[in-house]
């Protein structure tokens, strides 16, 4: 604890680091980054968050003795690809960043992601701060050293495991989401709900209300225990090879939407992820793991929270759906999902069948399946 910020560890030997959470951290981050020798810091932000935060966070790094550069690139899930990351990469070589300084991500999941992977090819690896403005970045993406860029085939099919060297989660920059971007962040948070045991969980699935009109002082709470149960996964399985594939509940067919739509911003993440997780809970019922009654405890959860329970617009075909579904990181070629038998405990299923599948995807689909979306915040 370094004053009112709460502090949560990722425990990985000499990979080791502290994930910070609390308000008005932005402006202390002298009191966050860790001793390193580091000569200077090139800041990546994007065109929404660069002019909210950028002067405060060059001048807390400052403070800290850095110093700064600014690179900023344009905001948007179509940013994260192979070429952008490489105009990151030109952009610190041009900046003549060396081994002995900081690459600092200021942003939400885009940013931390291209950051993440620049830093880890840049110089054979260089070192990474992740400043998480974003409620999907601070309970989630920032934590956990995974940095990817999208392909048109699939989401996060080309990346690296890099931790940073620290997470510092400020916050007072929620205030400043748009409504629907704090509801994808709620995506991830129903997610740790639903495939945690601590009591958090069945709390937070119990009164979803209460976070519309949530103190600062109480999203705080739920960011860190999130974090916490992050950091306990990560610390177990870094390299995603066990029980990290956990925290795929809902992505296997969030991410499938997400491509097949191109990024368009047809989905945010949690958007995606929130119908994959009803998606999940059908298949959990339909090969007898989980009682009937899952998918929709899940709908119940996820539309108060102005989440879609099906997709939204035009929808895909699951045989195109498939297709992505198969490229998924978990996959040896078969179709693999997190399931969950029940809240609080997820498992894993390869080799499931299509045709069931196809059989849930039509239910999910079905009119009258949930996909109404109430706005919150």
């Amino acid at each position: 604890m370094v004053n009112d910020a709460r502090e949560i560890r990722v425990g990985l030997g000499p990979r080791s680091y502290s994930v910070w959470v609390g308000e008005g951290l932005l402006a202390r981050l002298d009191e966050f980054i860790p001793a390193g020798g580091w000569r200077k810091a090139a800041v990546l932000t994007d065109s929404n968050v660069g002019p909210l935060y950028a002067e405060t966070v060059l001048g807390g790094l400052r403070a800290a003795g850095l110093e700064t550069e600014l690179l900023e690139l344009p905001a948007g899930e179509a940013s994260k690809t192979a070429e952008r990351a490489v105009e990151v990469i030109d952009s610190l070589i041009a900046l003549e960043l060396n081994r002995s300084d900081l690459v600092v991500a200021l942003g939400g999941g885009v940013v931390g992601d291209l950051a993440g992977f620049a830093s880890s090819v840049f110089k054979r690896g260089t070192a990474v701060v992740q400043l998480a403005t974003t409620l999907m970045a601070q309970v989630d993406s920032s934590i956990g050293g995974k940095t990817a860029v999208n392909m048109p085939a699939a989401k996060n099919q080309v990346g690296t495991f890099h931790q940073p060297v620290a997470v510092v989660s400020d916050i007072d920059c929620l205030a400043t989401l748009p409504a629907r971007e704090f509801s994808s962040g709620l995506a991830e948070v129903a997610k740790y709900s639903l495939i945690t045991q601590e009591a958090w969980g069945r709390a937070f699935r119990e009164n979803t209300g209460a976070v519309a009109t949530a103190t600062p002082a109480r999203l705080g709470e739920v960011v860190a225990d999130c974090a916490a149960e992050k950091a306990r996964l990560v610390s177990a399985d870094e390299l995603d090879t066990g029980v990290r594939h956990h925290l795929n509940y809902g992505h296997t067919l969030g991410h499938a939407l997400e491509a097949a739509s191109g990024y368009d911003g047809t989905y945010r993440h949690g958007e995606a992820v929130s119908v994959g997780m009803v998606f999940a809970a059908l298949v959990s019922e339909a090969v007898g793991l989980a009682a009937i009654g899952l998918a929709g405890r899940h709908r119940d959860l996820l539309i108060p929270l102005g989440l879609p329970a099906s997709p939204t617009g035009a929808v895909p075909s699951f045989d195109e759906l498939a297709a992505f579904m198969r490229l998924d990181k978990k996959s040896r070629g078969d179709l693999v999902m997190v399931l969950l038998e029940k809240e609080g405990r997820p498992v894993v299923r390869s080799g499931l069948d299509p045709t069931l599948l196809e059989a849930c995807y039509a239910r999910l689909t079905a009119p009258g399946s949930g996909a109404r979306r109430t706005e919150v915040k």
